[in-house]
């Protein structure tokens, strides 16, 4: 499938609506499962801006968790394609770089990273990439562990 396909499809209304009740819904009886809630932030980062902003926020969530359905290259992998949703390049790099350096021979994520690359190409941001807080630092930090430990498995 191509990439560029893959970063800019937008959510079916009625899918999000579907996740996003099946999300509340086990949020109401505690902690969603790992799987509920990647659905529901998977379909969160095909919509708006601000969803797309949610679905991050609950991708950065799952990856904390100690226990997981899921495994932890998915949710760094649709951080990347979040971000660059969001024209966040150079987030979107950190991110496919930490799933490059466990799995150098990824498709996916090479793709993915050429795309990043032409989007910041394209939209002049190539310098930007140089640069991110010491808040994305910690999040990446969190996120390389997580494939760090993929890779030791």
């Amino acid at each position: 499938m191509d990439v560029a396909f893959v970063v800019d499809e937008i959510v079916n209304p009625e899918d999000l609506e579907k996740f996003r009740k099946q999300y509340a819904e086990e949020s109401r009886r505690g902690a969603p499962a790992a799987q509920t809630a990647f659905y529901y932030a998977h379909a969160l980062i095909k919509s708006t801006k601000e969803d797309v902003r949610t679905g991050i926020y609950i991708l950065e969530s799952l990856l904390k968790r100690v226990e997981s359905d899921m495994p932890k290259r998915d949710y760094v992998y649709y951080l990347a394609i979040a971000h660059t949703r969001i024209k966040e390049y150079d987030r979107a790099l950190e991110y496919i770089n930490i799933l490059l350096s466990a799995e150098s021979d990824n498709h996916q994520a090479l793709d993915l990273k050429e795309l990043i690359e032409q989007r910041m190409k394209r939209d002049g941001l190539v310098g930007l990439a140089l640069t991110f807080g010491f808040g994305g630092a910690a999040i990446l930090g969190v996120a390389a562990a997580a494939v760090m430990a993929i890779k030791k498995k």
